[in-house]
């Protein structure tokens, strides 16, 4: 792949928006293990607790799309059975989730450059709101192919999210078993979609500049660098971790675009997609926002500042959605067929554990002998 330096203009106009606009610092990316499974895992940063809590909609399950008009959007039957964490208590728009094809899908946050369709009485008819796309695209598509294929029956539509009072910007991460990728904005009124050979994806900017601002960091290594000699003087490195000398620490999107790249880039080969799990959770450790370190701009109000909400892991090949939450750090799971099975013909909610950044669940205390 050709990548070129970044634009220095370009982010001074990112640095111009993201101060009128509150902080959302999601992070995702996916593992492909040697047995051909694929693990897909992301962050949930938000400046308030959501109190999502595990959405399972069986296969038949009714939607109606929400627009800005009034009036009802696209209705449609889900052909798959689903399950992911909710917006809130908005059990129809999901953050992220898993269908019983295995495909996988998720929402991040896309500050300042999502530009989504005016609504018309044509577009209204196949109208849906921004936190339903992940939703619609579980309910009716198995694969990425099929994504691409049918991308054009819907429409997203700039509706308010009561919860946080504005229309939220959004763009789209997609992957399926098979490790195809895409991301798809909204740009112009229209749904783009882009290749993600990466399989990754943060915030703001577009993705193809994500893509270009790798070319910056060609030189950064895993490799434990050599020793050199300058004049009489030896000079070494002083211990572990000095091959990844200029990798970006912070947490702004473009660096954790670069930081998860260079993970995935360098990971051990994985066995199975068990252990692409756990390698999945130890990598997003590394995006876990420490209450505190990520304030909002000046005149943003936010309940708190950025913080990790909940992380999700989802092997892909299983068919099984693994997660941990702020107050509650055991890694728990749900295998989709069985939830589906419990559910039978309705909707059924699985609590995912304490949220808000003022609540922990202690471990199991185990008592020394």
């Amino acid at each position: 792949m050709n990548f070129r330096k970044p634009l220095p203009a370009l982010l001074a106009l990112v640095s111009l928006i993201s101060a009128n606009t509150p902080v959302r610092a999601c992070t995702g990316g996916a593992l492909i293990a040697k047995d051909g499974g694929v693990a897909v895992g992301r962050t949930l940063e938000f400046g308030q607790p959501l109190d999502s809590v595990l959405a399972v909609w069986p296969a038949g399950s009714e939607f109606t799309g929400i627009t800005s008009t009034g009036a009802n959007g696209l209705k449609w039957k889900s052909k798959y059975g689903l399950l992911g964490p909710t917006v809130a208590t908005f059990h129809d728009q999901l953050f992220d989730g898993i269908n019983d094809q295995g495909l996988n899908a998720g929402i991040f946050y896309f500050p300042g450059f999502a530009q989504y369709a005016e609504p018309t009485p044509e577009n209204t008819a196949k109208g849906i709101s921004p936190g339903q796309i992940v939703t619609w695209i579980l309910s009716n598509c198995a694969n990425v192919a099929e994504v691409k294929e049918k991308i054009n029956d819907v429409a997203m539509l700039p509706v308010v999210l009561s919860v946080i009072g504005i229309v939220p910007d959004l763009h789209v991460k997609v992957q399926d078993p098979t490790g195809a990728c895409i991301t798809l904005e909204p740009r112009g009124g229209k749904l783009v979609v882009y290749d993600n050979p990466a399989r990754v994806l943060t915030n703001a900017p577009e993705f193809p500049w994500h893509l270009t601002n790798l070319n910056t960091y060609l030189t950064v290594t895993a490799d434990y660098p050599e020793g050199k000699k300058v004049g009489d003087l030896k000079l070494a490195p002083f211990g572990m971790g000095a091959g990844a000398f200029g990798l970006p620490g912070d947490f702004s999107p473009p660096a954790r675009f670069v930081r998860m790249a260079f993970f995935l880039q360098n990971a051990e080969p994985q066995e199975s997609s068990g252990q692409a799990v756990a390698t999945m959770f130890h990598f997003l450790n590394n995006f876990d926002i420490p209450p505190g370190s990520a304030l909002p701009p000046a005149g943003v109000s936010e309940t708190y500042p950025d913080y990790t909400s909940w992380t999700i892991v989802a092997d892909l090949a299983k068919n099984q959605y693994h997660w941990k939450t702020f107050g509650n750090q055991n890694v728990r799971m749900v295998d989709l067929a069985q939830a589906l099975k419990a559910a039978g013909d309705k909707k059924v909610t699985v609590e995912m554990g304490p949220q808000d950044r003022g609540t922990f669940t202690p471990s199991t205390i185990i008592e020394a002998k």
